[in-house]
């Protein structure tokens, strides 16, 4: 295991036969979500820490961890690492990591056989692995057998937000829902942390035509509400809604453990539920990515989770969203950590989902106006990949591809959790 030390608790991920698998939050019955203490800027406070499972604890530095394999861990009092076998580390805690500058924007994001991805740049391809530059690992190898598909994003789809970087320039509203005490939203090392009812808001400059992403992972159960193109950075109480202080219409989407739902908010109009449909990923899972899109032109609203259309709603009424922002209310039931938004104009295209096709033995390349190669895979040079069909090798800029499905190979088995 290797856990993320947080102000209000600790992340704990387990590891698949690639690397991280899953997160659940374990927080601290002492502790809230209090605004943790400021920080010098890119400044490590606190060491690793190494449990192995003769119940020894040793400080120091992550340097690599492989399983099955060598955990290899560094100490300032002693000259050379030392190396353990994994098989005998039961946890690592993580300290503060700095936060890197000047990151490269990342292009590909790699499915794995067990339903994560992984989003970084390209580097190369061989026989055996798929080198990846990742923000928050380096360089990592990927077996070839080990993956599923690869999908590209291209350098004009440029985003207009990234964040949060921290807690400046987002309002924090006070949430009370009936008998819950309300907290606030806490930051640490690039994520939003909510153990109570919470409520934070922030004026982003949403497109007519958006797409937006972002990354949840909850403990217990999932109950958060996203209102869309709100001029308004105060939570709303749709139940008072017409005695809040004055507010311009806008989309509340709702996340549940059990479904998902649009609502159109207006003062002194009714609340128009736009569709209701079931989620059961939400309940067979503790993190999720979730992809909204919005079309003013249409009046559209279409939600994605781990890349599947889930449910698109159309306002027959016209499009009501006023304004610009997005305000995130954590209802207070178990704890959620939200993280990796990004925004970005939309072309109104939604990408064609990877192929089923499990027995396939060849594979497949999409461009990105829409024709199909089926050949191999065969290498990568710095800017294009080379694609092989029959015995003619064919070089294929990444500004042509939007996705690359391997087949033919063995796939690793995810392990049960």
């Amino acid at each position: 295991m290797i856990r993320q030390q947080t102000p209000t608790g600790t992340w704990k991920t387990s590891l698949s036969c690639l690397g991280l698998l899953w997160v659940i939050f374990m927080p601290n019955a002492q502790e809230s979500a209090t605004k943790p203490p400021a920080r010098p800027p890119n400044k490590p406070v606190a060491k690793d820490m190494l449990l192995l499972k003769n119940s020894d604890q040793i400080s120091g530095t992550l340097q690599s961890f492989q399983y099955p394999g060598v955990t290899v861990w560094q100490r300032s009092d002693i000259d050379q690492p030392i190396e353990f076998k994994s098989e005998a580390v039961d946890e690592i805690l993580l300290g503060d990591r700095p936060k890197r500058l000047n990151i490269q924007p990342e292009r590909v994001t790699i499915r794995l056989n067990n339903g994560d991805t992984i989003t970084g740049n390209w580097k190369s391809l061989g026989p055996e692995h798929l080198t990846l530059n990742t923000t928050f690992a380096g360089e990592l190898q990927i077996p070839r057998n080990r993956w599923q598909w690869a999908s590209f994003r291209h350098s004009d789809a440029s985003y207009l937000f990234e964040g949060p970087t921290g807690e400046e320039g987002w309002t924090v509203g006070e949430v009370n829902i009936g008998k819950l005490d309300g907290g606030q939203w806490a930051y640490r090392n690039g994520a939003f942390y909510a153990l109570k009812a919470a409520s934070i808001a922030k004026l982003i400059g949403m497109p007519d035509r958006m797409r937006m992403e972002f990354d949840i992972e909850w403990k217990g159960s999932l109950n958060l509400a996203v209102a869309l193109y709100t001029d308004y950075l105060q939570p709303v109480s749709l139940a008072d809604k017409d005695s809040e202080p004055d507010f311009g219409g806008f989309y509340s989407l709702q996340l549940t453990s059990y479904a998902v739902n649009v609502l159109m908010v207006k003062k002194k109009e009714p609340l128009q539920y736009l569709g209701m449909t079931q989620t059961p990923v939400f309940r067979q899972a503790t993190k999720a990515h979730i992809d909204v899109r919005t079309n003013k032109a249409n009046n559209s609203i279409s939600l994605l989770v781990n890349g599947k259309l889930v449910k698109r709603w159309i306002d027959q009424g016209g499009f009501a969203g006023e304004g610009s922002g997005i305000r995130l209310v954590h209802q207070g039931q178990g704890a959620l950590r939200f993280s990796n938004l990004k925004m970005r104009e939309w072309d109104g295209r939604f990408e064609s989902p990877p192929t089923n096709r499990p027995q396939a033995t060849l594979d497949l390349l999409t461009r990105r106006n829409g024709d199909k190669l089926v050949g191999s895979v065969v290498g990568s040079m710095e800017d294009r990949i080379q694609f092989k069909i029959g015995e003619t090798i064919t070089e294929i800029s990444f500004d042509q591809i939007e996705k690359i499905e391997i087949g033919g190979l063995p796939r690793c088995k995810p392990p049960s959790v």
